[in-house]
């Protein structure tokens, strides 16, 4: 039901795109601005009540210090890898984020099986592909603001050039995945019939949405709705937190993190224009992927489990 509304709305994006003027780009700007505060970062604030409860379920003892320690290693390691290796740092992110769109979408899959898990990569590499290859100006233009030069990295540069040949085998290698994994996975778990239609009109809606409305849209109404209402669900399994606890931790550690996108972000004059503060907000949520990443990764694990998914 949730998601028929969410592709509800995303319809209504879209006609408002097609048949009302279009919004200038400091209107998208503030769109996406003010989604990333409300949902894009509180959609990731509860990392560790969910690694908290995740530690519980595995029977294993949970140490804060310890959760922070890994986390922040794990962001200064990947900011590392972004700042001097920025190719394989873009592709990394894509990689890792394509998983967790993929996971966060298909938690219901069986993924402890290979085929399990190449079909929730793929997944994601379709949704990263329509909306960025697909709009490959727009791509190129903030890509130019960060002082990255495409044309530099020879794969990188090839992939541009034949965006849609790319986009096209994205598209064919999710479809021959998720045959296959029909063909080979008996428990198909609780998988709605209506999948395949949802990500039909799911593509539809993001192919013909502009770069920064179809991210807007995919990652802030849909991926991150979805993962609160997963992660709340989660939570009070058990009753081991309730919704209060929940909705306290989250507004805490979104003020935190904004607090600290506002102090770094003026140390490296991110402010000066909306295109450089989009290219910051996206260099942050590259940073912040990785271990947000492994926290989803150990919770939809547990709820497959719960499920007797996998």
């Amino acid at each position: 039901m949730l998601r028929s509304l969410l592709l509800l709305s995303g319809v209504l994006i879209l006609a408002g795109h097609w048949f009302f003027e279009p919004l200038s780009a400091n209107g998208q700007f503030i769109i996406f601005l003010t989604g990333i505060i409300f949902l894009g970062i509180p959609h990731g604030a509860a990392d560790l009540l969910v690694a908290n409860k995740s530690a519980e379920s595995g029977k294993q003892k949970f140490y804060a210090i310890q959760f922070f320690a890994f986390y922040i290693s794990r962001l200064i390691i990947f900011a590392v890898v972004i700042y001097f290796f920025p190719a394989a740092g873009i592709i990394l992110f894509l990689l890792f984020a394509a998983y967790h769109f993929g996971e966060t979408d298909l938690h219901f899959f069986n993924t402890k099986t290979v085929i399990g898990k190449v079909l929730v990569g793929s997944y994601g590499l379709v949704i990263l592909s329509v909306i960025l290859l697909n709009n490959m100006v727009e791509l190129q233009q903030l890509i130019q603001l960060s002082g990255f030069t495409i044309e530099r990295f020879p794969l990188l540069n090839w992939v541009a050039q034949h965006h849609y040949l790319v986009l096209s085998l994205s598209l064919l290698f999710f479809f021959c995945t998720i045959f296959l994994y029909f063909l080979l996975i008996k428990d198909t778990g609780s998988i709605n019939e209506h999948f395949l239609v949802q990500f039909a009109v799911l593509v539809f809606l993001l192919f013909n949405l502009p770069l920064l409305v179809g991210f807007t849209f995919y990652f802030i109404v849909w991926h991150s709705v979805l993962s609160l209402q997963n992660i709340i669900l989660y939570l009070k399994t058990g009753n081991k937190f309730s919704l209060g606890a929940v909705i306290k931790q989250v507004i805490l550690y979104s003020t935190l993190a904004l607090i600290g996108i506002l102090i770094v972000g003026s140390l490296g004059f991110m402010f000066v224009s909306y295109q450089a503060f989009i290219i910051y907000i996206f260099m942050g949520l590259a940073v912040l992927t990785a271990p947000h990443m492994q926290i989803m990764h150990d919770m939809y694990g547990h709820i497959r489990k719960h499920h007797k998914i996998g």
